[in-house]
């Protein structure tokens, strides 16, 4: 049986993702946006972090190791999918679908194929990046699997299996009574699926059912395969297991859901956990954590299935000398009347010895939901009444497990409201899963007169009209236009790559990419509620892009102008020697010799940057303090910022 090896607890949010290359090389993809590379030490047999990578601007969802092991291809919240190798260094992003993208796979060096939350399958070339075939006709999520001979086999919220060729459906048939979440190859077989129906089921390439597995009691999110050819699934039954000649063999429990689940070069499995943590399980003794660790783990898991018991399924106490145990120390739950226990097997003796009493909540009885385009019908852990103005309240289901922002994203998408409640709703879902009661969410306000009467505020006086400064209001510029200075900044990089003064200020592949997502994120106004910027991001701007020459930079300002409209640049510019360092950068471009657009597009950017306290204090602390002084700059007719040259 499998035993704890170690825990990699690199991620601040739910891990979502893992893939391994054929060299043991490991990444993981979180809800935390970011990406990490572990690399395997031989001398300790454990994989060790080797960096960390925040591409994505949004959560990561999947993953898949090239063919050659020498990178991976990562897709996220974002709608977009990153090439990148084994060190992290990015090599192409390719973009085109509209919405989450969930599932990866490649079979063919030249190609790989991504499913997405917007019901589509994309084939996509991996040199030039380009979009080779868009296969639709599913429903919501699409998982999807490549095959040698170039065929596609996808799956989604349809229940139905297709088969593509060369981008066209060749055959269909519903092979499971609930969502498909993933497709894997079984060799000399054919493939196998799973779903939220709770089952796998094993078929022949011309789609003939060979069997069904059944043993989980949750939605089954992510399958794989042993050398041996095992069956290893996750669950959100918080179990992983491994299965054999149609029967699992062994189950590998978890604090909580369990997301994906790999088998490495040595065997291995690898889980990518609800909880923020990586997990490695093993058969070889040199490879396993303490016994310490182990323990610690077992009674980590043990606390964590309380909530998630049924005791009626439970055995029966008395049924403790029918049972016998697989190995020293195993754990299994017994029902004594209406209550769980803790027991552990002894190999000396061949019994069950009582450890204690499992306390924890009752699991509360799941309701029936009708069904919906969005929706399948069945039973629910949860049903959120969410009150929507002028259309009434509408049901939400929700099942442990489901992630709330995907929830809410199909709930918004059904009742055709503004997606800015999304990030809303998902919140409300997070805090309310003990305890459902309603929420009111509110369309995007339209011009109609309000149903609440306000109170109409004391009309201000209106500032006297002149055509000369002093202005007594600041103005804010606040058009979002992100393809032009992106256009003109890559142009001018161009130039900057020939220029022997600035060179080295020119932006490699890597700050490419980095620009792009910057942009997306000032783009995506809608999701401004979430969004932010990385370290990297502002990184590219202070010690590269900023100190390009006058003729150059004005693009830049620009974007730095529109990064002024994001709520989170308040959070960056909150310490006095980043805000002054950022601005001092700025303001150089107001000396007397700039050309008339810089002048313009900085004081545009210095007026949005009075829209918020930190910003403006930022502008305040260097207007009066000795920073000003080494600032060779324009006099804006203040008390003393500035010193001509």
């Amino acid at each position: 049986t499998y035993s704890l090896s170690q825990e990699l607890e690199s991620h601040s949010g739910a891990v979502r993702t893992i893939s391994i290359t054929d060299n043991n090389i490991l990444l993981s993809g979180s809800w935390d946006t970011t990406c990490a590379i572990y690399l395997f030490d031989p001398k300790d047999h454990r994989y060790v972090l080797d960096k960390t990578l925040a591409y994505h601007s949004r959560p990561v969802y999947c993953s898949c190791a090239m063919l050659d092991s020498k990178g991976f291809f990562t897709g996220g919240d974002d709608g977009k999918i990153f090439a990148i190798d084994v060190i992290g260094n990015p090599l192409l992003m390719f973009e085109g679908h509209q919405k989450a993208v969930n599932s990866l796979s490649q079979c063919i060096p030249t190609e790989f194929a991504s499913g997405s939350w917007d019901g589509t399958c994309r084939v996509w070339d991996v040199e030039t990046g380009k979009c080779k075939h868009i296969l639709g006709d599913h429903s919501h999520a699409v998982s999807v699997l490549t095959l040698p001979n170039g065929m596609l086999i996808t799956g989604s919220q349809d229940k139905n299996i297709n088969f593509w060729n060369n981008g066209q459906k060749v055959a269909t048939f519903q092979a499971h009574g609930d969502i498909i979440r993933d497709i894997i190859p079984i060799k000399d077989v054919g493939f196998a699926t799973c779903s939220n129906d709770e089952t796998i089921r094993m078929w022949d390439m011309s789609g003939k059912l060979l069997q069904t597995l059944k043993g989980h009691n949750g939605f089954i999110y992510g399958l794989s395969q042993t050398s041996l050819g095992e069956i290893v699934s996750c669950s959100e039954d918080n179990t992983v297991k491994v299965w054999k000649n149609g029967a699992f063999t062994d189950s590998i429990s978890h604090p909580a859901t369990i997301w994906t689940v790999k088998v490495n070069c040595f065997g291995d499995i690898v889980t990518a956990c609800e909880d923020k943590s990586v997990r490695v399980f093993t058969k070889d003794p040199v490879r396993m954590a303490s016994e310490v660790q182990q323990a610690e783990y077992k009674n980590k898991c043990i606390a964590k299935s309380a909530s998630k018991l049924n005791v009626a399924e439970l055995p029966d106490v008395s049924q403790t000398s029918k049972i016998i145990g697989k190995k020293e120390g195993e754990i299994k739950l017994f029902r004594n009347g209406n209550s769980p226990e803790v027991h552990v097997w002894k190999m000396e003796g061949q019994k069950w010895e009582k450890m204690g009493d499992v306390m924890g909540p009752a699991p509360s009885q799941k309701d029936y939901y009708e069904g919906d385009d969005f929706f399948p019908a069945g039973y629910y852990d949860y049903i959120f009444n969410i009150d929507i103005k002028n259309q009434g309240e509408k049901k939400l289901p929700f099942n442990r497990g489901s992630i709330p922002l995907e929830e809410a994203e199909k709930f918004v998408e059904r009742e055709q409201i503004h997606r800015v409640f999304v990030e809303e709703i998902s919140s409300y879902i997070r805090n309310n899963l003990d305890q459902v009661q309603t929420y009111m969410a509110q369309p995007p306000p339209e011009p109609v007169a309000p149903v609440i009467p306000i109170a109409k505020p004391e009309p201000k006086p209106e500032p006297k009209k002149t055509k000369h400064f002093p202005m007594t209001f600041s103005v804010l510029y606040d058009s979002i236009n992100t393809d032009n200075p992106l256009k003109k900044i890559t142009e001018f990089n161009a130039l900057i790559k020939t220029n022997e003064k600035f060179k080295q200020y020119a932006m490699t592949l890597t700050d490419e990419m980095t620009l792009k997502t910057l942009l997306e994120t000032i783009k995506n106004k809608s999701l401004y509620s979430t969004s932010k910027f990385t370290e990297q991001q502002f990184e590219l701007l202070e010690q590269k892009l900023l100190k390009w020459p006058f003729e150059n930079v004005f693009p830049v300002i620009d974007v730095l102008r529109m990064m002024l409209m994001h709520p989170v640049i308040q959070a960056f510019f909150g310490t006095y020697e980043k805000g002054v360092d950022f601005f001092t950068n700025v303001l150089r471009c107001l000396k007397p010799e700039a050309p008339d657009p810089l002048i313009i597009t900085t004081l545009r950017c210095m007026c949005n940057m009075y829209e918020g306290n930190s910003t403006a204090y930022a502008i305040c602390l260097l207007y009066t303090s000795d920073a000003a002084d080494d600032t060779p700059c324009v006099d804006l007719g203040g008390r003393r910022i500035i010193k001509k040259k």
